[in-house]
């Protein structure tokens, strides 16, 4: 058996999601958030949706190195809350460098992973065959030292644009076509692979409702998890039959009925348990592969939206 030191899984994951490439929201720092002793060797990696406390602590319970989340330490302020600063968000700063704790935050990044992301995984899952990409977003790489990425092909990712204003921007949704499905077999298909995701008080909903719908065919989807969901119009102008999404703005469903357009939403939270669930697998296969040391697991924490 070999071993990895945290510094090279960090460097080996950073690499993979291509994160100093990516551009994202200045909310979210793609990359190492906290890091432990980089040298210190690395023997277990969990992965989740949200870097909370309940995550965090139950990563520590897990006797964790490495903590990989798709929503990390900086949505509110985007920045990192110091452990001792008083704010509501510090005690998970704290948790994890007590306890040597590495977090890696990974937003756009695992979301348009060509093949571990959450939009190819929800894809797959549902049985779509991708076909192209939509749902444009524009923003900056997260500043990333050279240390944690090597030089790779990163060809068969969307196209990243340099735009006027000095911003990047790329396609992070995908279209993917679907062997002609029913609104109601797709909504079954995607309750099925997320329900053990959600709450008991939510379920996969497709707008509009009761207008008798169930029975219109699919044969083209947009799919981009999270909260996409008010993205009728640029769905529509894809020519997609369906969009897939976590959660949308109440217009949406207005939209979804005058467009033609069918908007199916499965939770944001639940849709984007997909993309750090397939990274884990990933993980646990490289592990196999090349002998190393390391067990990884998926950290399931549902919160209802």
């Amino acid at each position: 058996m070999s071993k990895r030191t945290i510094k090279e899984m960090v460097q080996i994951i950073c690499t993979e999601y291509c994160v100093h490439l990516i551009p994202d929201s200045t909310r979210a720092w793609n990359g190492p958030q906290i890091i432990s002793n980089l040298e210190e060797e690395c023997k277990v990696v969990v992965t989740a949706t949200d870097a909370s406390v309940e995550v965090i602590q139950r990563a520590v319970d897990l006797n964790a190195d490495i903590l990989i989340c798709h929503h990390g330490l900086t949505w509110t302020n985007g920045n990192i809350s110091l452990p001792n600063s008083g704010d509501l968000e510090s005690p998970r700063t704290k948790i994890a460098i007590e306890n040597n704790l590495t977090i890696i935050g990974l937003h756009l990044p695992m979301d348009a992973h060509p093949t571990l992301g959450n939009n190819a995984v929800l894809s797959e899952v549902i049985g779509a065959e991708i076909s192209g990409t939509w749902f444009n977003t524009k923003g900056t790489p997260s500043p990333l030292s050279e240390i944690f990425v090597e030089q790779r092909d990163y060809s068969n990712w969307p196209e990243i644009i340099e735009i006027d204003d000095g911003r990047k921007s790329m396609d992070i949704g995908i279209i993917a076509r679907v062997k002609s499905s029913t609104r109601s077999e797709l909504t079954s298909r995607l309750q099925e692979s997320i329900e053990s995701e959600q709450t008991s008080s939510e379920r996969v909903r497709c707008f509009p409702e009761d207008r008798n719908l169930e029975s219109s065919m699919v044969d083209v989807v947009a799919i981009c998890t999270g909260a996409a969901g008010g993205a009728v119009v640029d769905a529509m102008e894809s020519g997609v039959d369906l969009l897939i999404s976590g959660e949308g703005p109440a217009h949406a469903a207005i939209l979804a009925q005058e467009s033609g357009v069918g908007l199916l939403l499965g939770g944001h939270h639940a849709t984007e348990t997909v993309g750090p669930r397939a990274l884990a697998e990933w993980i646990r296969n490289k592990s196999e592969i090349n002998n190393w040391e390391i067990e990884a697991n998926f950290i399931s924490a549902p919160i209802g939206l």
